[in-house]
């Protein structure tokens, strides 16, 4: 019968050695410094040297055993740094893997947050947020994030139903609840847009493919496996939280940049706050909690299922940060409207 395993213990036994993929490792010769997520470890001298030695094999294809006798050290000695390396996190083992073996929900709600807040580090240093708050950014680029949020937050009815109907017991009421409460806040970014525009142009309107490769990445998630699709929901939900007191300060100081430099985005911004404050009242910010205190033990298989998409998520959103800067800085008519044979 399987047994439940602590996060720290969800491991393999340990005969392949792989260098985690998203390890970054720095210096050679007489110091290295390897970096996962938040993690920094430093190899000086012969630990140095003996993984220098030992980097190029670790691909999760070759025992401990057979590396050893490769690169001519004892596979004590071998073994000792691997396992040390392990522990830091930025080493795993693959083989012997005991798909039995099961991880919480709430051990894998602890996992999830460790990733996601270190793959939302390149989110929240895109240049177009620095644009926003100097006042570099065309009225173009500012119009054209409206539209897509708008444009993403809108397309919610797409991908949460299909999540919900897919629910397993346990997750069906987080996600129907969640569906219900978020199937009307497109609403409230199309009454900001109406500031500025007519309501039948923001009908009317198109998103970027960017932002509609976010929207179908969730669609394809959603009708794949329901607990992997909020996984990436949660990604894209912690953008959104401001319960932490340094980040509502941070998004404060945005919205307050955006209004100084951009005074006519007004009621765009309440409308941005507005959502927010939705978004509290209701405790969004603790569905995902809710969902995995809920659900049953999790096999290896579904933990890494549900970690790809978050990860996977995190690059969509990038994409779709990068169409709003790149898109609206070479094309200035906003919104994008389809093309029919007078446009054309």
């Amino acid at each position: 019968m399987p047994t439940t395993m602590r996060a720290a213990e969800f491991r393999t036994s340990k005969d392949l050695p792989l260098l985690r993929r998203t390890t970054t490792v720095a210096g050679t010769g007489g110091q290295v410094v390897i970096r996962h997520l938040d993690e920094e470890v430093v190899l000086e001298n012969e630990a140095a040297h003996l993984f220098n030695k030992l980097r190029p094999e670790l691909s999760g294809a070759s025992a401990v055993a057979a590396i050893a006798e490769k690169v001519a050290e004892r596979p004590a000695r071998v073994r000792a740094l691997l396992e040390q390396l392990e522990k830091a996190g930025v080493v795993s083992f693959q083989a012997g893997t005991n798909e039995g073996a099961l991880m919480s929900g709430m051990e894998f709600y602890e996992l999830h947050r460790r990733h996601c807040n270190a793959w939302l580090e390149e989110v929240y240093v895109h240049p177009f947020w620095e644009k926003i708050t100097t006042g570099k950014a065309t009225r173009a680029q500012v119009l054209g994030f409206a539209f897509e949020k708008y444009h993403y937050i809108e397309a919610a009815f797409e991908h949460m139903g299909t999540a919900a109907a897919n629910a397993t017991p346990e997750m069906m009421p987080h996600l129907a609840r969640h569906f219900i409460e978020e199937y009307t806040h497109g609403d409230i970014y199309r009454k900001g847009l109406r500031s500025l525009f007519p309501d039948d142009v923001i009908l009317r309107s198109q998103p970027l493919p960017s932002t509609r490769a976010l929207v179908n990445y969730l669609n394809e998630t959603a009708q794949r496996n329901s607990f992997a699709y909020y996984s990436g929901n949660e990604l894209l939900q912690m953008t959104e939280n401001t319960g932490d007191q340094s980040a509502a300060d941070a998004v404060n100081d945005f919205y307050d940049a955006m209004r100084k430099h951009y005074p006519y985005t007004d009621k765009l911004i309440d409308s941005f706050i507005a959502h927010t404050r939705a978004d509290q009242a209701l405790e969004h910010q603790d569905a995902f909690r809710l969902m995995c205190k809920s659900v049953p033990p999790l096999t290896r298989r579904e933990v890494n299922d549900a970690l790809n998409v978050a990860r996977n998520m995190a690059e969509h959103l990038l994409l779709f940060m990068d169409g709003i800067d790149t898109f609206y800085a070479k094309f200035a008519t906003v919104p994008r409207l389809p093309c029919d044979p007078l446009s054309e």
